[in-house]
């Protein structure tokens, strides 16, 4: 890979490369000589906390870079920690905010000098990207994403009922199948076997799929109550999903907890086991060794759950979520909203500035909707289009 000088700019680098997504993009913390961490930082059989937020199900690290002087402006980056995402990316306009220099899509940048309270970030390799539709999709600000690879020297853990990222030297003990599993797969990310009423499948572990349990390939093979239907959509970076959901018949299996009849979504391309069961877990990650750990926080079973969706594709726009797909009988298609249709606010709060509350799932929400050039409110009432299944 040819790499040219990189360019002078306080704090970053910026190779320029060839801008393939199969380019890896290898982000790291410094150990004095060479390895990640700052000396003394990290010391065997001890643990540091990652200033972490964690927002409806996702994974926020602060990432700051050290000051130029003391009347510049904010110096942080506000990174999503995706364990499904292979390359890690920056936004032009908040690269653009703490540098002063405007640089184009596709162009590699290295942050150096820059910390998350007691972690050390050195060469941390990102691709420039446009995240503004992540951010309106998720009514929150992204500046970046880090990927899975961020922390390969360590072991990583994350503590979902506990709220924190830790980091930690050492390895997870060999696979055995109950707590500690390999996570060899397609690819260098995490995978681990699940089981599904007997049948099992490879599942990507997704912290970035805060909303989702278990995302399966070919769902109609699998045991289910009642035939898979469109449902729901979902952005996965720059495409966007419409998924056919359904309710296993029978039990989901990991790490000895079971989940009674789990909601399976069907994605086209990597299966996914996502937020709404890792938040069950304490997770750790030994992406040296390729093992993953899953240490469950309750006794289960855990019990059926309605599902709620709008049952639409929104695409994300500066100015909203524009309705690209509506499914009939769902709480969307029901309350008389059209293809084309803009959503600007949800109750009254502007899409991007939704912010960490959870979303409401039962009741009625007010939406502010922008069609054929004129505001409307449209009361929608919300109810499970898969309700939990009788005793």
């Amino acid at each position: 890979m040819k790499v040219q000088r990189p360019d002078a700019v306080t704090g970053w680098r910026s190779p320029r490369t060839p801008a393939g997504l199969a380019a890896v993009l290898f982000a790291a913390l410094l150990l004095a000589s060479g390895a990640p961490v700052r000396a003394g930082a990290v010391q065997a059989d001890r643990e540091i906390v990652v200033p972490t937020e964690l927002c409806r199900g996702f994974w926020f690290i602060p990432v700051t870079l050290q000051p130029r002087d003391r009347e510049a402006p904010s110096r942080t980056l506000w990174f999503l920690h995706d364990t499904g995402a292979s390359n890690s990316y920056v936004d032009p306009d908040s690269l653009e905010r703490v540098t002063g220099r405007r640089l184009e899509a596709n162009r590699r940048v290295r942050i150096v000098d820059a910390s998350a309270g007691p972690v050390r970030f050195n060469r941390l390799s990102v691709r420039v990207d446009e995240l503004d539709h992540l951010s309106i999709a998720l009514g929150r600000e992204i500046d970046g994403i880090l990927s899975v690879h961020t922390f390969d020297d360590f072991l990583q853990i994350l503590d979902y009922p506990g709220r924190e990222m830790r980091l930690r030297t050492g390895a997870l003990p060999r696979p055995d199948g109950r707590s500690v599993f390999s996570s060899r797969g397609p690819d260098r990310r995490p995978w681990v076997e699940v089981d599904f009423a007997g049948r099992t499948q490879r599942l990507l572990v997704d912290s970035g799929a805060a909303g989702t349990a278990f995302a399966v390939n070919d769902i109609d093979d699998f045991a289910l109550l009642a035939p898979a239907r469109p449902l729901a959509g979902a952005v996965r970076f720059n495409r966007l999903e419409a998924r056919r959901i359904a309710r296993l018949d029978g039990q989901a299996e990991l790490a000895g907890l079971r989940f009674d009849s789990p909601v399976l979504e069907e994605v086209p391309n990597s299966p996914l086991l996502g937020g709404e069961a890792l938040r069950r877990y304490v997770v750790v990650l030994d992406q040296t060794r390729r093992r993953v750990a899953f240490y469950p926080t309750e006794s289960g079973p855990v019990a059926a759950e309605p599902a709620f969706e709008f049952g639409a594709v929104l695409r994300p726009r500066l100015e909203g979520l524009e309705v690209e797909r509506l499914f009939p009988e769902t709480p969307f298609a029901e309350a008389g909203l059209r293809r084309g249709d803009l959503i600007t606010h949800f109750d009254g709060q502007p899409v991007a500035e939704r912010g960490c509350s959870r979303a409401q799932h039962s009741g009625q929400i007010e939406l502010r909707v922008l069609r054929d050039g004129a505001d409307q409110t449209i009361p929608v009432n919300l109810w499970p289009v898969l309700p939990a299944p009788g005793p």
